[in-house]
């Protein structure tokens, strides 16, 4: 009788408080069918943000190339003037590290197209490299990881197609591997990477995918940070760095913390407990006094993926908003809707949106890391932090500083122009990001190229020609 007791009064301690209402959304959330889990399985479903809800694919579908990217990388440019970069008689040797951006993700995935507009082969372009080597797909799996591209649909949210067509092969077994690329390598950037996670090899605790990856890259693969480094080096005497490496573990962060804090690893990283950047890899590849470029980190909301189920626009169509959060596994914290606020995009959050009706009441519980507050978005900004300590990481280093916040911020505040005259889109049906809404289109690509270009010449007093933005639209025909 004591326990039966015991367990009332356990039950009852439990019970939502009147003044914490569990609402549920009016529209019940799609369970997806085998059918629909068919269209996105695979190892590589997890590029993509929405690639882990099948719901979300529609079809699977082919594409072929489209760009014209090998006739414009083909043609020649004058010698670019390095500046204070080279020492008299040294040749430019530059190698990348980074996560997707760098790898080449695009459309939430990566192909050869991909890795051959990606802004590190641009770059080279307009330095005039020609040893810089992009590990690129071969010819025949030229759709790489596959990719998503956006469906023509009646409403305002995105749903997409998934290209299944030439991909590579991917091996079966415990830890599935892809064929080896044996060619050199001079971008080592893995899709949800980091130059870390690189080094770390197979002693990398969570990174299915970023090891899968690197099975391509088998002849640098070793259990050991130092072996990896040792056996880059001795191969190529690099003198020139680029170092992109901290927006996938923030954007991680954003997708999967629950309590968003200022000491949270991911957006903390190394400087948690010294107050400095203190990454191994990076400082290893740095070990020289190479020159180089770092990249600040962009706010989340500058980026489309935020603007698909923007709460900017949920306010303009009603004004009567009541959200609660499992902040203690039960519908016990509260949005103050008056406030800026975000939602993270997940197929229930699609849903919801989809079905609203305007002037209604938008009621709905999420879990915790569904919704950003106004007290985590403050601690989410990396102007904040952690971008202050990559600038003062570069002053140490003698390092180029590509300011991605100070460019995305432009582009998301609307009517930013290229030098030459092209306007910048960064809404999800613009000219900047792709069909993913993280990753930069072709275009995008080359707008960061041309601020690489721009952050050397102006650090290093180098003089390497800018891209014309308006001429590499039309000659690799990407949409303006």
């Amino acid at each position: 009788m004591k326990k039966l007791l015991f367990l009332v009064a356990l039950v009852a301690c439990n019970q939502h408080s009147p003044r914490w209402p569990d609402p549920k959304p009016k529209i019940p959330v799609y369970i997806p069918t085998a059918e629909d889990s068919a269209k996105t399985r695979g190892p590589f479903m997890r590029i993509h943000p929405m690639g882990r809800f099948p719901e979300m694919i529609y079809d699977n579908i082919e594409r072929n190339p489209t760009l014209k990217i090998e006739e414009w990388l083909s043609s020649e440019l004058p010698l670019a003037d390095f500046g204070r970069v080279l020492k008299p008689g040294q040749e430019m040797e530059m190698i990348a590290f980074g996560g997707g951006l760098t790898a080449g993700v695009m459309n939430g995935g990566i192909t050869r197209e991909s890795q051959q507009t990606n802004y590190t082969n641009l770059l080279a372009h307009q330095m005039g490299i020609k040893n810089f080597a992009m590990p690129l797909f071969e010819k025949e799996h030229y759709n790489g990881t596959g990719y998503y591209v956006y469906r023509n649909t009646e409403s305002e949210y995105p749903q997409w197609d998934r290209v299944v067509n030439n991909t590579i092969p991917v091996s079966a077994g415990g830890l599935p591997t892809m064929p080896e690329y044996k060619g050199k390598i001079s971008n080592f950037a893995l899709p949800d990477g980091s130059a870390e996670r690189f080094m770390m090899g197979n002693d990398c605790v969570n990174c299915d995918l970023n090891k899968l990856f690197l099975s391509r890259f088998n002849h640098y693969r070793r259990p050991y940070l130092s072996e990896a480094f040792d056996e880059i080096k001795s191969e190529i005497p690099y003198n020139f760095v680029i170092v992109e490496e901290f927006f996938d573990r923030w954007m991680y962060g954003i997708q999967t913390v629950s309590r968003v804090g200022l000491w949270e690893y991911c957006f903390n990283g190394s400087i948690m407990n010294t107050g400095r950047i203190t990454d191994s890899a990076i400082n290893n590849v740095l070990n020289k006094g190479q020159k180089g470029v770092i990249f600040t980190i962009p706010r989340f909301q500058d980026l489309a993926y935020m603007k698909w189920y923007s709460t900017e626009d949920l306010k303009k169509r009603t004004s009567n908003i009541y959200i609660t959060f499992n902040k203690n596994n039960v519908g016990d914290g509260l949005v103050d809707s008056a406030k800026p606020f975000s939602l993270i995009p997940t197929a229930k959050l699609h849903t919801l949106f989809e079905n609203f009706k305007d002037d209604e009441t938008f009621r709905v519980n999420l879990e915790d890391k569904e919704v950003l507050d106004f007290d985590e978005l403050y601690m989410a900004d990396p102007e904040l932090y952690y971008n202050q300590k990559i600038r003062e990481y570069a002053a140490k280093k003698d390092l180029a500083v590509v300011d991605l916040f100070d460019l995305y911020q432009r582009i998301h505040q609307g009517g930013y122009k290229t030098e030459d005259g092209v306007l910048v889109d960064g809404s999800p049906s613009g000219n900047f990001f792709s069909s993913d809404g993280i990753y930069p289109s072709p275009l995008g690509q080359a707008i960061i190229a041309n601020e690489v270009i721009k952050a050397v010449n102006q650090h290093y007093g180098a003089k390497i020609p800018l891209i014309n933005m308006s001429n590499f639209a039309m000659s690799v025909d990407v949409k303006r």
